[in-house]
C-alpha cells in the first residue's frame, strides 16, 4: 500500500541534510516546510523571530534570505507577502487570504519604469517650519 502524497513530500523534506545549518536556520526551515505541506501562508517575519527567540525585527527576513542563499528554498516576493517553495519537495506556501495586491516587491529608494517614486519621504521645508530649512531662530 502506498503512502499519501503529502506524507511522501514531508519524508523527502526530512531527508534533506540540515547538518550545515544553525539551530535557528533549521527551525526556520522546518516552519516553512510545515506551512508549505499544510497549504498555509508563509510564516510572517515576527512568527519566525518568535520561533527562533530573536528580539530583533530584522532577523525574520535574514533567516529566509540565508536559506534561500544556501539553496533550500526559493522565494517569490511581493509588496506585502512572500510565497516560499521548498526545493526538496516542490511544495509552496499559500497566499494569505487578506493579501490581494499582486505588486512585485520594489526595494526602497528605487524607481520603476515611467513612474518616478520620491527618493525621500521627508516633506520639503516650509516657512512655517524654519528649523527644517536650517534657519536659526531668533
Amino acid at each position: 500500500m502506498s503512502e499519501p502524497a503529502d506524507s511522501t513530500a514531508i519524508a523527502a523534506a526530512a531527508k534533506v541534510s540540515l547538518a550545515g545549518l544553525t539551530w535557528t536556520e533549521r527551525t526556520t526551515y522546518r516552519a516553512l516546510v510545515e506551512a508549505a505541506e499544510a497549504g498555509l501562508p508563509c510564516p510572517s517575519n515576527i512568527d519566525i523571530e518568535m520561533l527562533c527567540g530573536y528580539n530583533s525585527c530584522s532577523m525574520g527576513p535574514v533567516m529566509v534570505k540565508r536559506l534561500e542563499r544556501k539553496g533550500f528554498i526559493r522565494v517569490e516576493r511581493f509588496q506585502r507577502f512572500r510565497i516560499v517553495e521548498i526545493v526538496a519537495t516542490g511544495a509552496r506556501t499559500a497566499r494569505a487570504a487578506n493579501m490581494r495586491a499582486d505588486l512585485p516587491h520594489i526595494p526602497k529608494g528605487t524607481h520603476t519604469g515611467g513612474r518616478s517614486l520620491p527618493t525621500s519621504a521627508a516633506p520639503r521645508p516650509s516657512d512655517r517650519k524654519p528649523y527644517q530649512a536650517g534657519k536659526v531662530l531668533g
